[in-house]
């Protein structure tokens, strides 16, 4: 049980990680982004943690599977926006590479997640 409680707080920690590092990089876009990209990748990454408090509070399995499931589809589109973000050049090839590599870290820890809510 100790183990399931520290993989949510870490996921929590490593997002609001992730926040900060593509909040920085988000105030460095050009101007005409500020109401288009920039602004769908920061509903969806405030989306993420939102819903990644709400999934630590549910305790039917299903419904937090139900949740976990959503938090996933998010980090799918983030993933979107950062390729896209290089692709137009908005961000260079480090910051994509560490943006990139905070996403998969992410996904790899909600993928333990989604197993251990069907182990029990």
């Amino acid at each position: 049980m100790a183990k399931i409680v520290e993989s949510k707080l870490l996921i929590y920690q490593k997002y609001v990680d992730l926040i900060e590092y593509g909040y920085n990089l988000l105030i460095k876009y050009p101007k005409v982004e500020k109401y288009g990209l920039t602004s769908e990748i920061r509903k969806s990454m405030f989306e993420t943690i939102r819903l990644i408090l709400y999934a630590n509070k549910i305790l039917n399995k299903m419904n937090k599977l139900n949740v976990i499931n959503k938090i996933d589809a998010e980090i799918s589109t983030q993933k979107f926006f950062v390729r896209f973000s290089y692709k137009k050049k908005y961000i260079n090839s480090n910051n994509y590479y560490e943006w990139s590599k905070r996403l998969d870290e992410i996904g790899k820890i909600i993928g333990g997640w989604i197993k251990s809510c069907l182990k029990e």
